[in-house]
């Protein structure tokens, strides 16, 4: 059963998401692993990145912060420009709908 309080998706975008916070932010969100030094195991949970004004801002600060980037895939300069490229196709895709 869903929490009272929990919020709303608005947009998931691969391990990325976008969800209401309140009526004057929305909240970016990135599906990854992260270490648990009480338990010494590695589990994957939704962790925040910040917050926006509003889905276009989220976009915005999605690709500035490159969270769409899978930085275990990058090699060198043209494997990070592919990476790049993937992002903003992803996120020109989401501004269409």
């Amino acid at each position: 059963m869903a929490e009272k309080n929990e919020k709303k998706v608005l947009i998931t975008i691969d391990n990325v998401r976008v969800k209401e916070y309140d009526s004057m932010n929305v909240v970016v969100e990135r599906y990854e692993e992260v270490f648990n030094p009480i338990s010494k195991e590695t589990i994957r949970k939704w962790r925040f990145k910040g917050y926006s004004k509003d889905i276009l801002s989220a976009l915005q600060f999605i690709q500035s912060n490159e969270l769409l980037i899978d930085k275990k895939a990058i090699s060198d300069l043209k494997s990070h420009l592919k990476q790049v490229y993937e992002s903003n196709a992803k996120l020109l895709e989401v501004m269409k709908t």
